[in-house]
């Protein structure tokens, strides 16, 4: 691995996810939409609020890596 990211490495990008469970489907996890910035993901899960009809809402923080030794890197 070493002290210096690979070759040719690129920072990920942040992708903030609007995410709720079904009751249908114990356990799973399900995205209602995928945001850049963490503002227009909480301004969906607010909405999705009110709307009602979704079950434990929450944003999941990912970061976006374009290859595969980017994200080994960053591990």
């Amino acid at each position: 691995m070493g002290d210096r990211p690979p070759e040719g490495y690129v920072e990920p990008i942040s992708v903030w996810l609007v995410e709720f469970l079904d009751s249908r489907q114990p356990g799973e996890r399900f995205q209602a939409g995928a945001f850049t910035t963490e503002e227009e993901a909480q301004r969906l899960l607010e909405a999705l609020g009110q709307a009602g009809g979704y079950e434990e809402l929450c944003i999941n923080l990912v970061p976006v890596h374009a290859r595969l030794e980017d994200w080994d890197w960053d591990r």
